[in-house]
């Protein structure tokens, strides 16, 4: 770093391993996702028991993110992703049995299960990310690990229909086994947690802890501007989930491999904001990579939703589609990185559990709202709404994270204290 550019956060042996976990968390993850509701489809020829399968990805994060939070602030961020994972590897072995739709409660108790650890994994790794790099190179880490989500759907996918397809449910339960146990191995190789923060709090209980991350997140401007921003977008994302259905079929007369395609390209876009995160960040900083990316999310969305009514080629779809994928990545390693910032450290996992669960919360809004309006508006006018809504979060998160003082966050203060403590040594 002597030509004063930090070195690529990957370069860290410890990042590293949290990245390679948390790549096969995210292909067990997407495996489970794509095979499980095909599974009950199956067996039940029922695309309403099928949707109920998928929902119960996202009920569970209102709460379990929550309890996520607060366990890690008080235990080692390497142990929870371990037990976390090794869990995750023991919860699926129950689908063995499954045989017929007369175990189909054994499907929704393993989807429940998977995504209630999903949500604490993805909450820890957040916050032990934090504790493992450098402040400059936090929105380069969250970009790389944000860069697993669509590799994770890039690979689990197609794994997961071609396992089920051809081998049977127990050959996706093998295969994601293996990816939970491998995320374990690579997080015990994780450094333990040296902080003493978790001592802190000895004396306070835990129910008030819990509300402490909320509090928190209330009290701290740039963590209060930042949820709502987030708040926002997660109503967004629920708008677009119903949406781009109806997108695909009743506007571009797409089925589903034209879904999949749309969707799959996204994620190749992605890989380009991931390389393009680290360069914004340095030349504008990370809350206006924040408005910036959410505005180029919402002007692409806008273009992508009218350019229906002029029928343009699928091919404009999908470059649309693929530059959708960037400022998408932009938009999520900027506001992961405001939180890491700005959160005390000793309540660092309340904050982050209590903004991933206001996501999922509201991304479920979204889609109950999606459903409202589909029997209102015309399917344009819809997703038009989508848009401006992003539109509307931009120039909120323009407004409202213009420049947040360097001295709000914990890291600020500790270079404080530690440019202090030099000056009286010096003296």
């Amino acid at each position: 770093m002597t030509d004063g550019r930090a070195q690529h956060p990957l370069r860290e042996a410890a990042f590293a391993r949290l990245w390679a976990a948390g790549l096969l968390a995210e292909v067990g993850e997407w495996v489970l996702q794509l095979a499980l509701p095909l599974y009950v489809l199956q067996i039940t020829d029922s695309p309403l028991i099928t949707s109920v399968v998928a929902m119960i990805g996202l009920l569970p994060s209102l709460v379990t993110a929550l309890f996520a939070g607060a366990v890690t602030d008080r235990w080692d961020h390497r142990s929870f992703l371990v037990l976390v994972s090794a869990l995750q590897a023991a919860m699926l072995l129950p689908l063995l049995a499954v045989q017929d739709a007369g175990q189909l409660w054994v499907v929704y108790l393993v989807a429940g299960s998977e995504a209630t650890l999903s949500v604490t994994f993805r909450s820890v790794k957040n916050v032990t990310l934090a504790t493992l790099v450098a402040e400059d190179q936090l929105v380069s880490a969250n970009a790389s690990i944000g860069l697993n989500s669509s590799l994770g759907r890039l690979i689990g996918s197609p794994v997961g229909g071609l396992l089920l397809s051809a081998a049977g449910l127990p050959y996706v339960v093998a295969f994601g086994v293996g990816a939970f146990l491998g995320a374990a191995t690579l997080s015990r190789r994780i450094p333990p947690r040296t902080d003493a923060s978790r001592d802190t709090e000895a004396g306070t209980g835990f129910w008030r802890g819990i509300g402490e991350g909320l509090s928190t997140v209330w009290k701290i401007p740039a963590l209060r501007a930042t949820a709502l921003c987030v708040a926002l977008l997660s109503v967004a994302q629920g708008l677009f989930v119903v949406l781009f259905l109806l997108f695909v079929t009743d506007l571009i007369g797409g089925g589903d491999a034209e879904a999949g395609v749309l969707r799959g390209v996204q994620a190749l876009g992605g890989f380009a904001g991931t390389v393009t995160t680290g360069l914004l960040m340095r030349r504008i900083g990370v809350s206006r990579l924040l408005a910036v990316g959410v505005l180029c999310y919402g002007v692409i969305s806008a273009a992508t939703w009218n350019l229906s009514l002029v029928s343009p080629r699928f091919w404009v779809f999908v470059t649309l589609f693929t530059a959708a994928g960037i400022p998408a990545v932009w938009l999520a390693a900027a506001w992961l990185s405001l939180i890491q910032q700005f959160s005390p450290l000793h309540v660092r996992g309340r904050v982050m559990g209590s903004i991933l669960g206001l996501s999922d919360g509201l991304q479920a809004v979204g889609m109950l709202t999606a459903g409202m309006l589909t029997g209102m508006l015309d399917t344009v006018v819809a997703l038009n709404v989508q848009a401006g809504l992003l539109l509307v979060t931009g120039l909120l998160c323009v407004w409202t994270l213009r420049r947040p003082p360097r001295d709000q966050g914990p890291r600020a203060a500790e270079r404080r204290q530690a440019s202090h403590g030099a000056r009286h040594a010096a003296d």
